[in-house]
């Protein structure tokens, strides 16, 4: 028996269940209710960064990604990235925290906005930081991985905690908080991505050089595809140091460079209203 290839798998071997598709049509319901209640008034681009997060999570879920995570080591970890590195910043990118709060009747925006500000107290950087990193060593530690694969509700626990963790470490990167208590800079971001990257690498570079099996559950149904288990691992750990690497450093970059950009056209219109502030009316400058 022959292990298909990762494009098969995204494109068949699809089962469709309940726990996943259930909450993932209703937020999609939710979401595009709100944006027909602000009338036209919210950007296209936001709806369909949204419904892109909600497929990425699809397709980690329910095609043959999720049908091979068991066997396969590698395809588990492609599973990985896209609940922690490709779905959470679609999904903020679609701003549903402002839109809630916008389609909110004022009556109740108040209530919603006092949730915000509770929610804060474990949102921010170093809160995010620190939940990401745990997640990400913790749940690859080998006694907790094998647990997974003994016990399904367990398995979807993990797939629920890691799309958490990544909604949790992009939010500061992409503003997903409209209105955040202390909003990072552009070195601020710069600083924060190089922390969060650390602990992917170190897991992901663990586990392409390790000489044994990591998880010794993976061996015998990678062998019975026909794949080398430890190249599978490897395969597994490259995932996770390279391309998780390059992903977070490419969208991460581009908020940092952005951040600066903003402050710095705010820098110049504080400036411009300055002198425009001290120049006197009808006379020349100075």
């Amino acid at each position: 028996m022959n292990a298909p290839s990762l494009p098969s798998l995204l494109v068949s071997h699809w089962q469709l269940g309940a726990s996943v598709v259930a909450p993932a049509s209703m937020a999609v319901v939710v979401y595009l209710a709100a944006t027909r209640r602000l009338a036209g008034r919210w950007p296209a681009r936001r709806t369909v960064s949204f419904l892109a997060g909600i497929a990425c999570v699809l397709v980690a879920l329910q095609s043959g990604l999720d049908g091979y995570d068991d066997q396969l080591l590698s395809v588990h970890m492609v599973q990985h990235m896209l609940l922690l590195i490709a779905a959470p910043p679609f999904l903020l990118g679609g701003r549903p925290v402002l839109l809630a709060l916008q389609a909110t009747s004022p009556r109740r925006r108040p209530a919603l906005a006092k949730a915000l500000d509770r929610s804060r107290a474990i949102t921010g950087p170093l809160q995010s930081l620190a939940v990401f990193g745990a997640v990400i060593v913790l749940t690859h530690l080998p006694s907790f991985y094998d647990a997974t694969l003994r016990h399904p509700a367990l398995h979807e626990a993990e797939h629920a905690l890691y799309l958490v963790a990544g909604l949790l470490m992009w939010s500061p990167l992409l503003d997903g908080d409209p209105v955040p208590r202390h909003r990072l800079g552009g070195l601020g971001k710069l600083a924060y991505l190089i922390a969060a990257m650390l602990p992917m690498a170190l897991v992901g570079a663990y586990l392409n050089r390790h000489a044994t099996l990591v998880y010794p559950a993976y061996g015998p149904p990678a062998a019975t595809l026909g794949i080398d288990p430890l190249a599978d691992q490897a395969q597994a750990g490259a995932i996770m140091w390279v391309v998780g690497g390059v992903v977070m450093t490419a969208v991460g970059l581009w908020a940092a460079v952005a951040a600066m950009v903003a402050e710095e056209r705010r820098l110049v219109a504080r400036e411009a209203r300055r002198s425009s502030l001290a120049t006197p009316e009808g006379g020349p400058p100075g």
